[in-house]
């Protein structure tokens, strides 16, 4: 009835399609709207005409405004059902090709046969094949452009990597190439990386927010200076929530003290202020040492990259006053326990390289980073090593020979470093426009005939 009520509006000209409930002359054919249906009728009917000049009238029940959906053949429904047809439309995916189109032929007579009614004769097997080929297409094209990726082709796939074959002879290693494993290991603990935001991209606001973050920093560390090491932790140490309270309550409390403290100063009255000021420093000093508790006992669990960018930049320092830069790429990023790091793209560099490291010395290499950057923070007991341009080779009579307590494996993982860096395998769009670009760099030369005048 509803759709009925939606055919009243039918106009002269409009091109309809007559699907009367049983099998008629001219059943499922279009036609053209002669007269259009009245509205104050029981039962409104429209007058048609056909392409053929038949004129027709119908009621509006066997009229419809658009194409009869055609019906799916059995075979075709069969077929779908059928796990040759995923194989057939799997082989017609992607770039069109004679050797394509013939399998998906092949394919599609096999499955014809499978599903192709009982006693067919071979051209209706044919025709049959020809309907399943032009679906599988269909279904194939729609595939693929579903998928991501620039008009409709999708992701590269990943190639597999080349296995490394080659091992490194430690004792064969030069001097030159010592003093190479020397720099990269200072460049790797100096964090010598490129980082992904220079300072140049940032804006005035920003910079700012970051000098109020750095003077704020340095107060707390002298704060931090001031009250010492917090006590090992026991069983009657406060709790968390009681911690930060006393740190909110003691900053509470400091603040109006310090405005008082202020006028006082204004008004002339120094000793006043200056016993208002040493209740604020307490006060700040407790709220320090509170923070740093909480600090202590709180796990910590890092997650993304340990360094701040992941293209290390090394530079190899002439007599002559010239220099030769070098960029690798070395993705160093924390391990799944949120502590522990490890070289995310190890399996490239040995690709690159052809040189085998392994686990062991990929290991080597992280405990390496970790032992000496918590060393150089603080973090770790220890002394830190003074002589940061020899760290794995030491200078014994103007020789460089390997450091007590350092293993082949790490030596290792540092030369393949070495291979990749020369390799010079960093795309120079990473590289900003302020450090130098790869490769030699001469002195510059000096002009007598300036320096003269």
């Amino acid at each position: 009835m509803n759709t009925q009520k939606a055919l009243l509006n039918l106009k002269v000209g409009e091109t309809v399609y007559y699907l009367p409930p049983s099998e008629r002359p001219h059943s499922g054919s279009r036609a053209t709207v002669q007269r259009a249906p009245r509205a104050d009728v029981k039962t409104p009917s429209v007058r048609l005409e056909f392409p053929d000049g038949t004129l027709l009238t119908a009621p509006l029940s066997h009229v419809r405004r658009t194409s009869p959906k055609a019906d799916t053949p059995a075979f075709l429904t069969d077929a779908r059902s059928r796990p040759a047809w995923t194989r057939l439309v799997t082989a017609l995916r992607g770039e069109a090709s004679p050797a394509q189109q013939q399998d998906g032929e092949a394919r599609a007579r096999q499955l014809a046969g499978m599903v192709a009614p009982r006693g067919s004769e071979k051209a209706a097997k044919l025709d049959v094949a020809r309907v399943l080929l032009e679906a599988a297409q269909a279904e194939a094209q729609t595939a693929d452009a579903q998928q991501p990726g620039r008009g409709g082709k999708g992701q590269p796939k990943a190639q597999p990597l080349s296995p490394p074959t080659l091992n490194t002879n430690v004792e064969r290693l030069d001097q030159d190439q010592r003093a190479m494993i020397n720099s990269i290991a200072k460049c790797i603990h100096r964090r010598y990386f490129l980082s992904d935001r220079e300072v140049r991209d940032l804006s005035e606001a920003e910079r700012e927010a970051a000098g109020v973050r750095s003077v704020i920093g340095q107060l707390i560390g002298l704060g931090l200076r001031d009250v010492g090491g917090a006590e090992g932790g026991s069983r009657s140490a406060p709790k968390p929530s009681e911690l930060h309270a006393l740190a909110q309550d003691t900053l509470t409390r400091a603040y109006p003290l310090s405005l008082e403290a202020c006028q006082m100063l204004l008004s002339g009255k120094a000793d006043h202020a200056f016993t208002l000021a040493t209740q604020v420093q307490e006060l700040r000093l407790t709220a320090l040492a509170a923070q740093r508790e909480l600090d202590r006992t709180r796990t910590q669990y890092h997650t993304g990259r340990y360094f701040h960018g992941d293209v290390l930049s090394v530079r190899e320092e002439h007599e002559d006053g010239g220099m030769t830069q070098y960029y690798v790429r070395l993705t160093i990023i924390y391990g799944e326990d949120g502590h522990s790091v490890l070289v995310a793209n190890a399996a490239e560099i040995e690709s690159l390289t052809g040189l085998r490291v392994g686990a062991h010395g990929w290991a080597s290499l992280c405990r390496w980073i970790e032992d000496h950057s918590e060393r150089a923070g603080g973090r770790k007991q220890g002394r830190r090593q003074a002589d940061d341009e020899r760290m794995i080779y030491r200078d014994d009579r103007n020789y460089l020979v390997l450091r007590e307590g350092i293993n082949q494996d790490l030596v290792r993982a540092f030369d393949t470093i070495r291979c990749a860096m020369v390799l010079d395998d960093v795309n120079p769009l990473d590289i900003p426009n302020t450090h130098p670009t790869p490769g030699l760099h001469p002195a510059k030369r000096r002009d007598t005939k300036t320096e003269g005048r």
